[in-house]
């Protein structure tokens, strides 16, 4: 029976299972994103120094080839993190397929690769023209109304509920990754379907595991830029002091020590290791759950219809 403390067992319990693979995720992370940035820096600096003195030929070279390279390397980047969350997909829902760390490049990835690309512009899409909805209602509600408590209180309820439409679909839609690596194929409705009921359950899953990434981050933010934000709070406003605050806390940056600087990338690493393992996990173990609460036969019913999309 899934329940909240099975599906953040199965999350965490990759942590626990599978350190190596999960290390060897951060580390290929890491190196991969260094190697791109390196790329896009090497890039820059040798395209678009030389012509700084010309605005307008150095805005030329941005708007045609460089503005090309810097999406291939970005989408570059993606690429490598799909791969990785497939990994993660891989060593939850179908581990007898083995590989290194269970890493792999072939339709799964090419699959969710393009399923990750449709489902970022259709969130855009759909958020953008639910806000510009929201806008129109709020700017007749203000003419119908006027300004008043009650218009700002009903515009603050649109907006509210607005949210929570958000975050609802979010929810439903959540396992649709794990589910399509799962079934290889993109099942929209499957995974709407498998969602529904539950979405309290997830949305708690959700919830606990945000709240201590929220936690830890403030933890290392803290560590690392407390005297920065003290000396933000010490200025009161004053611009004069928030610049020579900011100039002081850069200029530790630069200064910083090649020991401290290893410190923080291991850092940075671990936390990319957990958020694989508590992010693309949690999806995987909620999805590995949810199934086995019922037969595949009821919760893909949609693709008897021909609905399912292919």
């Amino acid at each position: 029976m899934a329940s909240v403390g099975s599906i953040l067992g199965g999350a965490f319990g990759l942590l626990r299972e599978r350190p190596g693979s999960v290390a060897i995720w951060a580390v290929t992370y890491c190196v991969g994103a260094l190697a791109i940035s390196l790329v896009m820096g090497f890039v820059v600096a040798g395209t678009v120094m030389p012509i700084s003195a010309d605005p307008s030929t150095a805005m030329s070279v941005w708007a045609g080839p460089m503005f090309s390279l810097m999406l291939l390397m970005n989408l570059l980047l993606l690429f490598l993190v799909v791969v990785l969350m497939n990994a993660v997909f891989r060593v939850m829902l179908r581990p007898q397929e083995g590989g290194f760390a269970f890493m792999r490049i072939g339709m799964d990835e090419f699959r969710m690769f393009g399923l990750v690309i449709m489902v970022c512009v259709a969130a855009f899409a759909a958020i953008l023209v639910g806000e510009l909805l929201l806008l129109l209602v709020i700017t007749v509600l203000g003419f119908a109304l006027g300004t008043s408590m009650i218009t700002g209180a009903i515009s603050f309820l649109l907006f509210l509920a607005f949210v929570c439409a958000v975050v609802w679909a979010e929810v439903r839609i959540s396992l649709i990754f794990p589910l399509t690596f799962h079934r290889r194929r993109i099942s929209v409705d499957a995974a709407w379907e498998l969602t529904r009921g539950r979405f309290w359950m997830l949305f708690a899953c959700y919830f606990l595991i945000t709240l201590i990434f929220a936690v830890a981050i403030g933890i290392v933010v803290s560590f690392v830029m407390g005297d920065y934000f003290a000396a933000l709070i010490a200025a009161n406003g004053d611009q004069e002091q928030m610049r020579a605050a900011a100039e002081a806390f850069a200029a530790r940056q630069f200064a910083m020590p090649l020991v401290n600087q290893i410190l923080f990338g291991v850092v940075g690493a671990i936390f990319f290791a957990a958020g694989l393992a508590l992010g693309p996990g949690l999806l995987a173990s909620a999805t590995r759950e949810l199934l086995g609460d019922e037969s595949e036969a009821s919760v893909f019913a949609a693709e008897s219809d021909g609905s399912v999309v292919d």
